[in-house]
């Protein structure tokens, strides 16, 4: 096993991806990255960030100073001719209406990731769509790289109605397959991510770990003034189901929406209050019209994370209503963890992830995807039943305390470093 680590780590954290992470906001992926950022940093680990920003890689040394950046040195990526070059297929791309192979910001970031990455001990990217610069870098460095696949981009594009066609498509299968042989180790967020990278990708299932999304337990606490809260939302005194999250196609919300109609005939002053906003928007709004449930639906739009915890507390029932997926759900659900934290009795689709950390009748209840009738006779059960609500209200916050925080989450990828150091001092003695 080689010889043991017992100092701090240099740890560079590469996004090509521009458009999954975003520090400005608290969304999606953006939050298990940056609270890995976060707590290394906090464990005393050296932690730098490499990110593609426009025409430029900048780089964090510390992600709570959003304001404090530099900019990665590269090559022939930064010279006059290369940016002129760069400007005029550019133009003739959009003119043409060419796909968008993201071959100049690839080069760019491998040109920044082979000049930065020298004198750390590994690089960690979180995957996305033509991103290849820093493995490319790293195979070339000789240095052990670590990815999170936090879901399959060309299955989520292809579910969102955007698939990629022909040579496109080939292009970004061969770079995400290049990522995945290179990786020492894959993180992924749930066993059917794990299964659908070894039957679609033909990875080795022994390089791939299986850690499931956290969630920060302080912000996610109960004791929130809720009177003050609901009067703010423009909400009246009925219970109260409640969702978070992108409102994205897979969601379920159209269900949701018909499930609220069978609700209102039995619990008549219900309320559902739907925190965010996003692509499947208009189709959310095409629902509440079709079935005039619109003074019982209230939408909030994008709200910073940290207003989140508060307008969660007002909730009764927390609900992912999921559908019937393609493909199994292969994600961690952020909202999932956030619902246990805020002790919510929690209504979900028994599928992916959810069905292994929801013990049905526990700390939650399962319904079938896409179930309209099981899910409006679920929700209508629980609104009527606050002894039942409280009680599954409490033992999932017992089991995201116990289980599903940050800290114990970065743990877990710390102790994953140390491994993959340790054996590449193994195989480096055999030499």
């Amino acid at each position: 096993m080689g010889k043991p680590i017992d100092r701090p780590l240099r740890i560079a954290y590469a996004i090509q991806n521009v458009g999954g992470i975003d520090f400005n906001y608290d969304v999606g992926d953006t939050v298990p990255v940056k609270q890995t950022l976060l707590r290394l940093r906090g464990a005393g680990h050296e932690v730098s960030c490499l990110q593609l920003r426009g025409g430029s890689v900048v780089g964090y040394n510390d992600i709570s100073k959003l304001d404090d950046i530099w900019y990665a040195p590269v090559g022939m990526a930064g010279s006059h001719l290369f940016r002129r070059f760069e400007s005029g297929v550019r133009r003739l791309q959009r003119m043409l209406r060419l796909p968008y192979f993201a071959f100049f910001d690839a080069y760019r970031f491998y040109e920044a990731c082979y000049r930065s990455l020298p004198g750390h001990d590994l690089c960690h990217e979180h995957n996305g769509l033509f991103c290849v610069g820093a493995a490319l870098a790293c195979r070339r460095l000789g240095m052990p790289y670590i990815l999170t696949f936090s879901a399959d981009p060309l299955f989520e594009r292809a579910l969102g109605g955007r698939p990629l066609r022909g040579f496109h498509r080939l292009i970004a299968a061969w770079e995400a397959k290049f990522t995945y042989q290179l990786a020492r180790k894959i993180i992924c967020v749930s066993e059917p991510a794990k299964w659908h990278l070894v039957e679609s990708w033909q990875v080795d299932p022994e390089k791939i770990i299986v850690m499931p999304n956290g969630v920060d337990l302080d912000l996610f606490r109960p004791g929130y003034n809720l009177p003050l809260i609901r009067a703010e939302l423009g909400l009246g005194e009925g219970p109260v189901i409640g969702f978070v999250g992108g409102f994205q196609h897979w969601h379920g919300l159209d269900r949701l929406i018909e499930s609220l109609a069978h609700v209102l005939r039995e619990v008549p002053n219900a309320q559902l209050l739907l925190i965010g906003d996003g692509r499947a928007r208009p189709i959310v709004d095409q629902k509440i019209a079709e079935f005039g449930v619109e003074t019982a639906v209230t939408i909030t739009g994008l709200v910073a994370q940290v207003r989140v915890p508060e307008m969660l507390a007002v909730v009764d029932v927390a609900v992912l209503p999921y559908p019937q997926l393609p493909r199994e759900l292969w994600f961690s659900p952020l909202k999932l963890y956030e619902y246990m934290a805020a002790g919510k009795a929690i209504v979900a689709s028994r599928t992916g992830q959810i069905a292994e950390v929801i013990q049905h009748g526990q700390n939650g209840l399962l319904v079938e995807p896409g179930d309209v009738v099981d899910l409006a006779r679920t929700l209508s059960g629980l609104l009527k039943n606050s002894a039942e609500r409280a009680r599954l209200g409490h033992n999932a916050r017992a089991q995201a305390v116990q289980q599903h925080s940050w800290d114990r989450y970065v743990s877990c990828v710390e102790a994953l470093y140390f491994d993959v150091l340790r054996h590449r001092l193994a195989e480096r003695e055999h030499i």
